[in-house]
């Protein structure tokens, strides 16, 4: 999946694919088809001149949470499999001086690669949030327009 979300931010940055095309490319399935459907939906409702809206029920949007969740739980093993990693760099097979700087810099690379996962570990946490948030603010305003109408969650008067 690494590699898939590498390609998909490259293409963002070269080609100018937004960051909504680049998940559903990704992700693929539920999450994937919903992103891609609302990115859809909104480039359809600007083409028009509208205003227009779209919107994810709250299946679709917990398909996204799901796969961000798990891209979380990647990470966090990723970011496992580094620590022990960088411990048995620690201990180097010989004392002579090119075994020495070759492990340094190979403890520095991974590091570097352990700072930019956890990086990107917080990103996905934070966006994991945003999500829930949008889920909870379209939640209560689908209440709040319910209660307005006079409709219970079903539709029915």
């Amino acid at each position: 999946m690494a590699e898939a979300w590498y390609n998909a931010l490259a293409n963002e940055a070269a080609n100018g694919v937004s960051a909504t095309e680049a998940v559903g490319a990704v992700l693929g399935g539920p999450a994937g088809a919903a992103m891609a459907g609302a990115s859809a939906a909104a480039r359809m409702a600007a083409a028009a001149g509208g205003g227009g809206s779209w919107s994810f029920d709250p299946e679709e949007i917990d398909a996204v949470i799901g796969e961000w969740t798990q891209l979380k739980e990647q990470l966090a093993e990723d970011r496992h499999a580094m620590a022990g990693l960088l411990n048995v760099l620690r201990q180097s097979p010989s004392d002579d001086e090119p075994t020495q700087e070759f492990m340094n810099v190979l403890a520095e690379g991974i590091a570097g690669l352990d700072e930019s996962s956890a990086s990107t570990h917080r990103y996905v946490v934070e966006f994991i949030e945003k999500l829930k948030d949008a889920k909870k603010s379209i939640g209560n305003e689908d209440s709040a327009n319910a209660d307005t109408l006079g409709v219970d969650a079903m539709g029915s008067v």
